[in-house]
């Protein structure tokens, strides 16, 4: 699996963060794309099947310790 996404931070209206980029399978199929301007994570993650979040919250969460300690 590939994830080229970067996560930046909303403070307002509500504090949330904007997940960037794509996701891709072994194969280099695109299995989600988020776009330029980013979705809002607390929308998009709640219609996710709950198997899907079990698998990607510890993956997700890495990714944006890294970023706001700026090892990224």
């Amino acid at each position: 699996m590939n994830m080229m996404i970067t996560f930046d931070r909303v403070l307002t209206p509500v504090p949330d963060w904007l997940i960037k980029g794509t996701i891709q399978d072994d194969s280099g199929n695109v299995l989600y794309d988020f776009g330029p301007d980013g979705l809002s994570i607390n929308k998009w993650w709640n219609d996710q099947p709950e198997e899907f979040q079990r698998e990607y919250v510890l993956l997700f969460s890495a990714i944006i310790g890294q970023q706001l300690i700026g090892n990224d």
